[in-house]
């Protein structure tokens, strides 16, 4: 196949590396947490300490829904499912990424309130008003059409439902060099100022509550200076030639201060 988002984010043996860094750290695999996770299977800037941030933005609880748009591993729709007791669906279209996520899930115990399913952000495979809040993490990066994008969003959610986004987003002029962590090339990158977000989602019929800026955690996580003894998921970049270039790239892009993820919490009207 040639270079797509597929091949980009997919790779076989996802599980299997995971189960033995497991291993390696003396985790027994048939009692795995979703915390003993953290680290391996949340892929966005920030990691876990991210998404502790953004939970309480969701404003989910106990019986309702959240629908997370590019889902990955799943990662991010189990912690949210066991923070706030909500149910969770992620689509993803990357296969790899959504057998991993249904095999991950299982081995935490969380088959009951977290899914993953095929699925593109521009064409969401669920009904109108479905859910009480839905969510991307580092999607629009890869997603030119974004008014598409966050209407679809908007559709699957309640009136009064929370969008929240969260992307690396462009806050300066510099040149973006690849690969990427989010695409090997520019043909699949499409990283856009805060303002394009702000059009597509009044477009959408979204009202814009409020804009975190996580750029200092973006700097700190990226800090080459952390990478010795760090989680498994570092260990792993490493070790391999095109993560490193992946992680320079993007190290340098947040530390020049050209791009940086920014969140933006939108209430759907």
């Amino acid at each position: 196949m040639t270079d797509t988002m597929q091949s980009h984010y997919g790779r076989a043996g996802i599980v299997e590396r995971i189960l033995e860094d497991l291993d390696e750290s003396g985790i027994d695999p048939d009692g795995v947490t979703v915390d003993d996770l953290d680290g391996i299977d949340e892929f966005h800037v920030g990691g876990r300490v991210a998404s502790e941030r953004l939970v309480p933005l969701l404003r989910i609880g106990v019986g309702d829904r959240l629908l997370d748009v590019g889902c990955g591993i799943g990662g991010p729709a189990r912690y949210f499912a066991a923070a706030t007791g909500a149910r969770v669906d992620g689509i993803d279209l990357t296969p790899e990424f959504v057998d991993a996520a249904h095999e991950l899930t299982a081995l935490v115990g969380l088959t009951d309130r977290v899914s993953a399913r095929l699925g593109s952000g521009t064409d969401i495979p669920f009904g109108d008003a479905v859910f009480d809040a839905a969510t991307l993490m580092h999607v629009g990066m890869n997603i030119e059409d974004k008014v598409t994008l966050l209407r679809e969003m908007a559709r699957v959610t309640r009136p009064g439902g929370v969008v929240l986004l969260y992307d690396l987003m462009r806050i300066g002029p510099g040149e973006l060099a690849h690969p990427m962590p989010w695409a090997s090339s520019p043909d699949f990158s499409f990283v856009d100022a805060p303002e394009v977000y702000e059009a597509a989602a009044r477009a959408a019929g979204l009202e814009i509550r409020e804009r975190h800026d996580f750029g200092d955690l973006a700097r700190s996580f990226f800090d080459p200076s952390k990478e010795e003894g760090l989680t498994p998921g570092r260990r792993d970049r490493a070790a391999n030639p095109r993560r490193q270039a992946m992680f320079a790239n993007a190290h340098r892009a947040i530390s020049g201060r050209d791009i940086a993820p920014i969140a933006f919490e939108c209430i759907r009207s």
